[in-house]
């Protein structure tokens, strides 16, 4: 039971992370409610990332590195659950 809420609470955090990415293509009001909210569960995951990759490239390629790293860590799970 705990493996099936960890793997949807990663699916949560994908999607999340997904929405904020096509968020910033719109450039939302920050103060809205909902991006405070949305940007409060996802930044303190894509913070770290922030700070290891090279700013100067002129994108963030934090969401990716994250939905890479969360996905990886879906399959390791998935993985125990089969075995």
């Amino acid at each position: 039971m705990i493996f099936y809420l960890a793997n949807y609470a990663i699916d949560l955090l994908m999607l999340l992370i997904f929405i904020t990415s096509l968020m910033s293509w719109f450039n939302p009001d920050p103060h809205h409610p909902v991006v405070k909210f949305l940007h409060a569960l996802v930044d303190p995951l894509l913070h770290p990332l922030r700070t290891i990759l090279p700013s100067n490239l002129g994108m963030d390629f934090s969401p990716m590195l994250a939905l890479l790293v969360l996905w990886f860590l879906q399959t390791l799970l998935q993985r125990g659950l089969a075995s």
